[in-house]
């Protein structure tokens, strides 16, 4: 996510909400229950209106890419038609020969000289969009639709993100509206207009407590809402993050963003586990939202896996 300075909007100022606690114990059922395909079991939260889940766990892929010296995926695992989990998998290689540049695909030539400087007129990411497993989409369903990869090689203003991370995107939002999002000379080499739409505010019940429009809009992505009380906004080292991004007065996609030092961190000898995601109050889309996203590492395979896990179905409140 490459985002311009932080500004904050005098829209997002939320009173006090019901705060959704989810428990370690619930985290580590769902990070077990993602794995579970061996032993058939799973959590077994979900509203009365959810789909009914049969069978044994069927684990899916998407298509790889190539990322550094490995590949990534998505995969997934569900029961019947109840998701366990969404995620991306990758190679402990792929972790290795990043590109050190961006790539060059969002500039905007805002000093209108006929050309483009890397420096200061592109976006500094590297971004790569991803499709969900095939049984996932037919059986499951919403509200995640795609899945896009983001590499900040020297991250991103403001300056608790200037380290080299990951943005793994889980979007809501039409593969075909996110590409229209626009570059421009706007704050982020964002298209003015577009800008504008980005910031418009989400009704407060669709916002988690504590989250905020800060500002920091990207093209071809959205606006990024940011928790407040994550440990960067008060002075300790960014190591892992969850975002809500938003387009138009909705909620558009979930974003855990991580840095490359903090997930390497789990090939030597840091436990991974599960961090519950803030709840809002209501939902404008029905379908399977995650309670919890889940960081592992498995030394038999040498594959690294970031996960929405703990999935609850929401019926859509207007």
């Amino acid at each position: 996510m490459q985002t311009a300075p932080l500004r904050q909007s005098g829209s997002a100022t939320h009173g006090p909400r019901v705060r959704r606690a989810v428990t370690a114990a619930l985290a580590t059922a769902a990070l077990l229950g993602a794995w579970a395909a061996d032993t058939g079991s799973a959590d077994a939260s979900q509203s009365a209106a959810a789909p009914t889940a049969h069978g044994r766990v069927t684990t899916e892929y998407g298509t790889p890419q190539r990322l550094g010296d490995g590949t990534v995926r998505v995969y997934a695992q569900r029961r019947g038609s109840r998701p366990l989990t969404l995620g991306y998998t990758f190679s402990a290689a792929a972790l290795r020969n990043l590109p050190e540049e961006g790539d060059g695909k969002l500039c905007y030539d805002v000093n209108g000289d006929g050309r483009v400087d890397r420096a200061t007129e592109c976006v500094d990411e590297v971004g790569k969009a991803l499709d969900l497993p095939e049984g996932f989409r037919k059986n499951v369903g919403g509200p995640f639709t795609w899945a896009q990869l983001t590499w900040d090689p020297h991250g991103h203003p403001p300056k608790s993100y200037s380290v080299p991370h990951f943005d793994f995107h889980f979007y809501i939002q039409d593969e075909a509206a996110v590409r229209r999002i626009r570059t421009g000379p706007c704050a982020g080499l964002m298209n003015c207009d577009d800008l504008k739409t980005a910031r418009k505010p989400v009704p407060e019940r669709y916002m988690p407590d504590r989250y905020m429009d800060m500002g920091a809009v990207v093209p071809q992505m959205g606006n990024h809402l940011m928790d407040m009380d994550s440990p960067e906004m008060h002075g300790k080292p960014f190591t892992q993050t969850f975002m809500y991004g938003a387009y138009d007065g909705r909620i558009t996609f979930y974003e855990p963003m991580i840095t490359k030092a903090w997930i390497q961190g789990l090939a030597h000898g840091r436990a991974g586990g599960c961090t519950p995601v803030e709840q809002p109050r209501a939902w404008a889309v029905s379908g399977w939202y995650p309670t919890t996203y889940c960081l592992d590492y498995r030394r038999a395979t040498r594959q690294y896996t970031v996960a929405m896990s703990g999935f609850v179905y929401r019926e859509a409140t207007p």
